[in-house]
């Protein structure tokens, strides 16, 4: 069944398809602010240990600049600690850096939906209006 018959023109199709790409980006965002705020739940608790076991901490302040978020590893001066401390850090290590992976792939999911899409957030309004969608399912994404 082709899709094309569910509108009445092409200009209704495509607002209705940057509407819900931005209804998708909003969620996906949401998402994103959750990742980022167990990361830094994480590398706060690792600092915690590390400084319970008169380590310095460092975490923390290595993933606390967002913008250069890359993977993380077991630091050198710790892999001779006790097994049972190191056997934590590299489990928040792991926990982190699938957070840190699925934060960058997101990124690329609302680069690639917004350029798609064509979205112009200060027009989302009148894709509403076009695809004749009800405005009042789509208050938060007005605001």
């Amino acid at each position: 069944m082709e899709k094309d018959i569910l509108f009445d023109s092409t200009e209704q199709k495509e607002a209705t398809e940057r509407v819900l790409a931005a209804v998708r980006i909003k969620t996906i965002n949401k998402e994103l602010d959750e990742l980022l705020a167990e990361i830094i739940k994480f590398s706060g608790n690792m600092d915690k240990i590390l400084e319970r076991n008169n380590l310095n901490p460092r975490y923390l302040e290595r993933l606390g600049v967002l913008d250069n978020m890359e993977e993380i590893s077991l630091d050198e001066d710790l892999e001779d600690i006790d097994f049972r401390v190191k056997e934590v850090i590299e489990d928040l290590i792991k926990r982190i850096n699938t957070r840190i992976t699925l934060v960058e792939n997101n990124k690329l999911l609302i680069e690639e939906l917004t350029t798609s899409y064509n979205i112009d957030e200060s027009k989302i309004a009148e894709d509403i209006e076009i695809s004749k969608l009800n405005k009042s399912d789509f208050d938060d994404l007005l605001k």
